[in-house]
């Protein structure tokens, strides 16, 4: 009698066995399952990665925020040098950058920027405001002292100091009061008018020192001028010509009156 043999894969091939069959898609149905729930379990949604990231960084933030204060503090300790401030200030800046968006870093350096060119502008726009002080003073006590010499002043400096003050460049009109674009001393000039109520009157600097010569509270001032005070004969009041030295012999009350009036102090 002879006898075949087969292999366990031929077996397998000719015939399968209900209950194993069942058992393995079990299994493999079991395991599908497990690796799905581990997968889910294992993965996140974008918004929740979003808030993972986010968190993250205001964590950082908050304590790069916190060595920044730190760091600041130490700057201000007199007793670093000038490299240690500045060693501590590119730190500070590194630390303020480290962790930007390339947007946030661009608008960064634009803010930088923009704030050098202001100051830029700052300190040029300064520079040209203190020429312009420096070159209109000039030209306003060139004026002064050249109208001085004129009227024959017997001080130059008195006349500088009285309307000097009072002096400010101001544009020139033309004919039909347009602005020329050229500009000119003038001076605010106290005076007063016909019926001796004060005035303030805009005058050339020529005309306002030739304004002081006339006028007896500045007489004393110019060579030949009006003199101011008490003394001398001739000088007026509402009531004529007077001698204030023969007031002075026969009225003392009058005199002082006359000084209080004509001076602004009693004797």
């Amino acid at each position: 009698m002879i006898t075949f043999k087969r292999s366990p894969s031929q077996f397998v091939a000719f015939e399968e066995d209900p209950e194993a069959k069942a058992k393995a898609e079990a299994e493999a149905k079991a395991k599908a399952e497990l690796d799905a729930k581990n997968k889910k379990d294992e993965t996140f949604t974008q918004d929740q990665l979003n808030t993972i990231v986010a968190e993250e960084r205001r964590k950082m933030s908050e304590k790069q925020r916190t060595l920044v204060t730190e760091l600041e503090t130490l700057k201000k300790s007199t007793s670093l040098t000038v490299k240690e401030k500045e060693s501590l200030q590119k730190r500070i800046e590194d630390l303020q950058t480290q962790h930007m968006t390339t947007e946030e870093k661009g608008r960064r350096a634009e803010e930088a920027a923009e704030k050098k060119r202001a100051g830029e502008i700052a300190e040029l726009t300064e520079d040209r405001d203190i020429w312009q002080r420096k070159h209109a003073q000039l030209v306003i006590n060139t004026a002064i002292i050249g109208a001085a010499s004129d009227n024959k002043a017997l001080q130059h400096e008195q006349i500088t100091a009285l309307i000097g003050p009072r002096t400010k460049m101001v544009e020139k009109l033309d004919e039909d009061g347009k602005p020329t674009g050229d500009h000119e001393p003038k001076v605010s000039f106290a005076d007063k008018d016909k019926d001796d109520k004060p005035i303030i009157l805009e005058l050339t600097v020529p005309e306002a020192v030739k304004r002081m010569k006339e006028l007896e509270q500045y007489g004393n001032l110019f060579e030949g001028g009006k003199k101011s005070g008490l003394g001398g004969t001739g000088s007026q009041t509402k009531g004529g010509k007077y001698d204030i030295a023969e007031i002075a012999k026969k009225d003392p009350a009058k005199y002082r009156e006359l000084r209080k009036e004509r001076t602004g102090t009693p004797t």
